[in-house]
């Protein structure tokens, strides 16, 4: 089965991926960030790249398609504005495997 890529993000963090024809959105709001996110895991694409600094806003969509084969959801892009999405997930899953954090 072909699986299509997508990338939820700022326009600077989408330029380079238009390059490569994967389908881009850009929220305007949460509202918009979680509709589209909801159509993209409608749709079935294989792997969804979303902006680091948007994930905390939709943790609970991702949490729940997390349980699922697909989508994968992979944080992308610096978040300038403090505490790092993809940093607090590896922080959890290194407690849940070791017991503590060792980070």
């Amino acid at each position: 089965m072909n699986y299509e890529i997508c990338v939820i993000g700022s326009e600077s963090l989408l330029f380079p991926f238009l390059q490569f024809g994967f389908a881009t959105f850009t929220p305007r709001s949460e509202g918009e960030l979680r509709d589209y996110l909801r159509g993209v895991i409608e749709k079935k694409y294989g792997i969804i790249y979303i902006e680091d600094s948007y994930c905390f806003s939709v943790r609970d969509m991702i949490d729940a398609a997390a349980g699922e084969l697909t989508p994968i959801i992979v944080p992308i892009g610096e978040n300038k504005s403090g505490e790092s999405y993809s940093r607090l997930m590896m922080k959890e899953m290194m407690e849940r495997a070791v017991g503590r954090n060792v980070l």
